[in-house]
Parts: structure tokens; sequence; C-alpha cells
């Protein structure tokens, strides 16, 4: 997974600002680590992620609905579009889910030793940690929000059918918004098992060993 031509050209590109952070801020760029050289630098588009998320929604409803009628759930959902509905809407779309998703990476990335910072940049919510984590626990932050957010979200809505609509909106909202975390966990198939990752601002680096080191 070696990309050296391609580096220099991530070097330019700007990283999006960043506008409040609780804890450190987060890396701009790989860090430089004897004994190990740089072989990928994953930055995510996030304009493109984002329509692509958007674009996504109707999908995400589909198998959220399907799923929790099919364990017992409601099987007809009424949209209500009132001045009341579209600020809980707006609410729960731009303030919880962004803070649940954010928590669950954060809560994950400390269960596995690395120390969780948070913060918001132009149009995106970001959980950073600056230690390095092994492929399997990068994969595993990456995929926990859409994991556990959706299999919790389904009890509820079984369990709870009067608030199945309100938590469908968070679970839609969580999964377009997992579209970067599903793009970065397929991107690290081909990370060397014995690589160390550090997350960036916008993505993650791969360090692996140099040659004859353990």
């Amino acid at each position: 997974m070696r990309d050296d031509g391609r580096l220099e050209e991530r070097r330019e590109r700007p990283s999006p600002p960043v506008w409040v952070t609780i804890g450190e801020a987060p890396l701009r760029e790989p860090p430089i680590v004897p004994g190990y050289r740089l072989v990928h630098w994953e930055r995510l588009r996030l304009g493109r992620l984002s329509l692509l998320g958007l674009l996504s929604m109707p999908l995400w409803a589909m198998a959220f609905t399907g799923v929790a009628a099919a364990l017992g759930g409601p099987r007809q959902y009424a949209l209500v579009v009132t001045p009341r509905a579209i600020v809980v809407g707006l609410l729960l779309l731009f303030v919880v889910v962004p803070l649940l998703h954010e928590a669950v990476h954060g809560l994950l990335a400390w269960l596995l030793g690395a120390r969780p910072s948070f913060g918001i940049g132009a149009g995106f919510a970001y959980t950073t940690f600056r230690a390095p984590v092994g492929r399997r626990a990068y994969a595993a932050i990456c995929l926990a929000p859409l994991v556990v957010l959706s299999v919790a979200g389904v009890a509820v809505m079984v369990a709870w059918p009067q608030g199945a609509m309100a938590t469908l909106v968070v679970l839609v909202g969580n999964a377009s918004g997992a579209v970067g975390d599903l793009w970065m966990a397929w991107r690290l198939r081909t990370v060397p098992p014995d690589a160390r990752l550090y997350d960036l601002a916008d993505g993650f680096a791969v360090l692996a060993p140099e040659p004859g080191q353990v």
C-alpha cells in the first residue's frame, strides 16, 4: 500500500479548518517516527462523501424500517410536517446525531488505549487521537458508531413504537454520516498488519517499520 508519488500532492492540499477543539488538536500531517516510514496517506474528500451520504439516506431508511418490521416493530410511519416537527428533526440531525456518533468513536478509542479529542470544523464534527493504533483497532473505531447506534436504534424502534419515527431520523442521519467511516475502513484492507495508523484531521496515515526493524 505504498503510494510515494501522491504524498507531496497530499501535503499541498490544505486540511479543512477546525473551529473548536476539546483536547489536543488533530494532527494535520503524518508524524515522523524513528524506525518507521510513511507508506500511505489517506485524505477524505469531505464534499463528495457528504453528497454520497445524502444520496444514501433513502436506502438507509428502507434498511432500518425493514429490519425493525421483521423484528416486530412498526410497519408504517407517519411523516408529520409541522414547525415543531421540523425543529425537532433539525435538532436530532445536527445536534443529537453528531454528539452520539462522536461519543461512540471516542469511547471505543479510549477503551483501546487512545486518548480521544473532539472538535467541530467547517461542516463536520470529529473525534481524533494522537496515539498510534493497529489496523483492527482503527477499523473498529471507524465502524463503532454505525454498528452500535444502528443495533441500539433498531431495538428502540421495536420496543418503543411511539418513538420509532424520531429514532429512525437519528439512525438515518448517523448512517449517512458514517460514509466517511465506511470508506476509511474499506481502505484499511491492504494495510500491513504490523503498521501503525495515525488519525489525522481529514484522514489517516499508515507508517510501516523500516526494513530490518521489528
